[in-house]
Order: structure tokens, then C-alpha cells, then sequence
């Protein structure tokens, strides 16, 4: 009779211990960054949202995965006592507890900030060098801003770093047959992304290299060998008020078909593929007028780059 009881005791307890764990307790405590009169930390379970980043996110955030704490740092959340928090702020070390040890021993949190650097501000205004590239895109990557001391964050928060190959070199004869710069964008994933092969801009401020923020063009091949971008030679200018370029007849190679559907439905940016400049066979665009390079950099320099100091007669 006592072994029977001792086995529905255990039972019991086994079964109350498992029942205890898969059920939601709510977690109050308080989490802290350094921030003066502001607390940006987030509190997430198990990491949910940092896994599942894009897909299903929103989602995620109706079932209120994730909190934040109060400007005095005080948070409540409800997950399982086998959960694990993470804390999460900008800038800050992320730490991470488990839900039964934080109500066991009471624990607060103060997240610990990432080492800094000052921010010394670039006040250089012409580029030390500046070069004009026909250029074909081998890689690019994601590159924050460094984390500076003296300001909440920096202008763009970070930019594009791309690796090009130097298929021609127009102008200011880059050493090299690639080059690494970094672009910056508001309006989206950049622009040059879009194209295969592209005319760049490309100067060099205290000592790095940047493209001339939004300056390109799209190149094709002539029959003759030559590089020109078809259409309009202000579509990327079109505000422009001095545009004394004229798009000539050029002879593309015959085989170019330039898909007219953008790649993204809502952005505004792409050019219109319309007469005379292009014929439509379906969705495809064949170019029929353009512009050759020199013409395309006087473009630039009656606008955008007019303060720059290029000299047309060094351009090759």
C-alpha cells in the first residue's frame, strides 16, 4: 500500500513539476541601458524575433514575444519559466537569462555598452582624387558606421561596400584593375545594383573612397566596341534646368533586350522605355538612342557634379 502511494506522489509531483513549466508565469523586473533620461532595452523570449527577422516577424509581434522597458527600466513580460530573455539595446552587449532564475534570485539587468570611438568629422569638400570608371559589380556587403562616442548615432548608420572590376578607366586612372568604395542611399537599395555594367563616380574623402552619392549610369556596348547609355541622358537628372545633351542614334549591339518591368513594383525611380529612344518587343526594351560617355560626364558636371574639378580634357 505505501509503495502505491509513493508512486502516485511521484506521479503527482512529476506531473505538477511539468504542468508548473509549460505554463505562462508573468516576469517582472527591471532592465537598464546607460542612456541618460531614456531606456531603449527590449526584452525577447528565446530570441523568437531575431530568428524568424523577416519571416513571419509581424506576426511574431501580435503574440508579444517581445517588451520594453519603462524609462525607469521596469519591464513585465509573460513566458515560461523554461524560457530564456534576452535584453537587447543599440550599442550594448545582450545579455540573457533564464525565466526561473530571474524570479528566483530577483536578478536586474544592466546591459554594459560596446567600445566607441570619437567621431571626427570629414569637412573635405573636393575629393583628394576623383575617378570616372566603366565598372562591372563583384561584391558588395553590408557595412555599419563605426559606433562613435560623441554622437547618438551617425548620419546614414552605415552603407553599401562594393567591389567593382575597372573595365575602363575614364578618368583620374585608378591604380588597380578593382576598386572597393562605400555608397550611401536614402531612397532604397541603390541604384547601380539594377545594372550589369555601369559608369561610376567615384571620389576620395579623408583618405576613403565613396561614390558621388546617386551619380551613375547604365552602359551598353555599341556595334563598334564603344560604351553608351541609351535613353534620355537626363533620365537619372531630370530636374536638372541646363541640359544642352542631345541622345544621338546609336547602333547597340543588336542583341541587347532590356527587361521594362522594375525589379521592385513600388519604386518610382526606374526610366520609362518609350519612343524614340527605345522599340518594345513585349516586355523587353531595345535601344535604338543614347549618349557616349564624354557627353554623359557633361551631363553630370552641368549638374549634380558642377563643382567638382574635372578636367574634360583628361578624360580618356
Amino acid at each position: 500500500m505505501k509503495s502505491i502511494l509513493l508512486k502516485i506522489f511521484l506521479f503527482l509531483l512529476v506531473f505538477s513539476m511539468m504542468f508548473y513549466k509549460s505554463q505562462k508565469v508573468t516576469v517582472r523586473g527591471i532592465a537598464k541601458d546607460t542612456t541618460k533620461n531614456r531606456n531603449f532595452v527590449m526584452v525577447v523570449i528565446n530570441d523568437t524575433l531575431m530568428k524568424h527577422k523577416g519571416d513571419g516577424y509581424s506576426e511574431l509581434l501580435k503574440n508579444k514575444y517581445r517588451v520594453f522597458a519603462d524609462k525607469q527600466g521596469y519591464y513585465q513580460i509573460k513566458a515560461k519559466p523554461t524560457d530564456t530573455l534576452y535584453f537587447y539595446s543599440d550599442k550594448y552587449f545582450t545579455q540573457k537569462y533564464k525565466v526561473a532564475d530571474i524570479i528566483k534570485n530577483k536578478i536586474k539587468v544592466e546591459l554594459k555598452p560596446e567600445p566607441c570611438v570619437p567621431y571626427i568629422a570629414c569637412e573635405q569638400k573636393q575629393p583628394s582624387n576623383f575617378y570616372i570608371f566603366v565598372g562591372e559589380r563583384i561584391s558588395k556587403k553590408y557595412e555599419p558606421d563605426p559606433y562613435y562616442c560623441n554622437r547618438r548615432r551617425s548620419l546614414d548608420d552605415g552603407g553599401m561596400k562594393y567591389t567593382y572590376k575597372i573595365k575602363d578607366n575614364i578618368y583620374g586612372d585608378y591604380p588597380k584593375d578593382t576598386i572597393e568604395f562605400k555608397s550611401y542611399s536614402h531612397l532604397g537599395r541603390p541604384m547601380i545594383e539594377y545594372y550589369d555594367t555601369v559608369l561610376l563616380f567615384v571620389g576620395e574623402y579623408c583618405g576613403k573612397l565613396y561614390q558621388e552619392k546617386y551619380q551613375f549610369f547604365d552602359l551598353y556596348k555599341t556595334k563598334d566596341g564603344r560604351w553608351a547609355s541609351p535613353g534620355d541622358p537626363y533620365k537619372f537628372d531630370k530636374y536638372q534646368e541646363d541640359k544642352t545633351i542631345k541622345a544621338q542614334s546609336i547602333d547597340f549591339d543588336p542583341f541587347i533586350r532590356i527587361s521594362t518591368i522594375p525589379p521592385d513594383d513600388d519604386d518610382q525611380r526606374f526610366q520609362n522605355y518609350e519612343a524614340p529612344y527605345y522599340r518594345l518587343i513585349g516586355d523587353k526594351a531595345v535601344p535604338l538612342m543614347g549618349t557616349y560617355i564624354k557627353d554623359l560626364i557633361k551631363v553630370k558636371m552641368g549638374g549634380s557634379l558642377k563643382n567638382k574639378n574635372i578636367d574634360l580634357d583628361k578624360i580618356k
